[in-house]
């Protein structure tokens, strides 16, 4: 048997020929399909008082002089600086001055503590003197994490002058707002992927379409993997076709044809399939695709954004002085995978700076092994 005939290749059809009936998937295709390039239309090249072009939004008053560009430097250095590596090395730092602080304060009340009993002089001023060795210390770590996040700033500046000298602002503008809409397409689809393929595994294995499929001569592995990669084929060429959309009406509308912009695509993709293990196995085990639907938007919504914000930089230092804390984010990000951190590696991509959230990959990497090879079991010995 011919492999483009095969059996495995016979349920992936067949997942296609499902999802023409599932109005929730039709109606995200519409969505982004129409959206996606829609978008790019709220937006236009203006010429600055120099002769430079920018991208501003079209409703921007005439004679506006700030364009996308502006916030292009941003995002590319925040980028650039989980490329170059120093955001982990001055979390250590911050922590080694949190612990140095509270020493500070321990060390003041007992110096606090030997006056109020009225202790001798000695002993105070030995307390004393290990109260300002303890601020030397502190002051030490302050001075030597404000030289590290001054060399980072550095590095992150003649990074940019290296590599973007030449960059034009309308090439900034571009890939900024490629950037959004790469973040765009990622959230949308992510939250209507989980509604359209909740029903996939459920619907395979309710009684009387699993009966008659298994007594056909077809393997078990065919029928479930068969059913994971049409599902995920469906949404790969979903996504393929927007970001052609998008990537073809802003080089026609600007002239700046951004190839990069593809590069978000693989790690969006990965993110999905990570998606879908997880709610094909909630799917198997319940047989419900209501719960496998409100587990996906759970663990998305709720798990995810707290994963999130454990390590983001704006929020991180607010609550680093919670106890526990540095263990709980070092236990999340070895538990579970960070769609956020995926989303921020395939923007990176677009600006041709490449950051590899390695420990969310290979958590994610093992999730998907471990969900896609518990269920298949589970679907192996099952007696349907």
């Amino acid at each position: 048997m011919s492999l483009t005939r095969g059996p495995f290749w016979a349920i992936v059809g067949d997942t296609w020929r499902q999802s023409k009936h599932q109005i929730v998937l039709l109606l995200l295709i519409i969505l982004l399909g129409a959206s996606a390039p829609a978008l790019c239309f709220f937006v236009e090249v203006r010429e600055a008082p120099d002769g430079s072009l920018f991208l501003c939004p079209t409703d921007a008053p005439e004679g506006v002089q700030r364009g996308y560009d502006q916030g292009w430097e941003g995002a590319y250095a925040d980028t650039l600086k989980q490329e170059i590596g120093f955001r982990d090395l001055i979390f250590a730092h911050l922590d080694a001055e949190s612990r140095a602080a509270d020493a500070v304060i321990k060390a003041g009340y007992a110096v606090d503590r030997l006056v109020n009993r009225g202790a001798d002089a000695a002993e105070i001023e030995a307390a004393r003197d290990e109260k300002r060795a303890l601020e030397m210390q502190l002051d030490e770590l302050s001075a030597k994490r404000r030289d590290l996040e001054k060399e980072e700033r550095s590095r992150v500046d003649r990074t940019i002058e290296q590599r973007t000298g030449r960059i034009s602002r309308l090439q900034k503008g571009v890939e900024a707002w490629l950037g959004n809409m790469a973040s765009y397409l990622f959230l949308i689809s992510m939250l209507g992927f989980i509604a359209a393929c909740s029903a996939y595994v459920p619907a395979m294995i309710e009684a009387g379409s699993i009966d008659l499929v298994l007594s056909k001569p077809i393997r078990r592995w065919h029928l479930y993997f068969g059913k994971y990669v049409g599902g995920m084929l469906l949404y790969s060429l979903m996504m393929l076709g927007c970001y052609v959309e998008v990537f073809v009406v802003m080089g026609v509308r600007t002239g700046v044809w951004h190839w990069p912009f593809f590069n978000a695509l693989p790690m969006t993709v990965f993110s999905a399939g990570l998606l879908y293990a997880l709610i094909g196995w909630v799917g198997l085990w319940t047989r419900s695709a209501g719960l496998a639907m409100v587990v996906g938007y759970t663990y998305y919504l709720v798990v995810d954004t707290a994963v999130g914000l454990m390590g983001d930089p704006m929020v991180e230092p607010l609550i680093r002085g919670v106890k526990g804390f540095k263990e709980l984010v070092e236990f999340t990000k070895l538990t579970f995978p960070s769609f956020r951190w995926l989303r921020e590696a395939a923007e990176s991509g677009i600006y041709s700076v490449f950051v590899m959230p390695w420990k969310h990959v290979i958590v994610g990497l093992v999730w998907l092994v471990v969900c896609l090879g518990t269920a298949f079991n589970r679907f192996r010995i099952n007696d349907y």
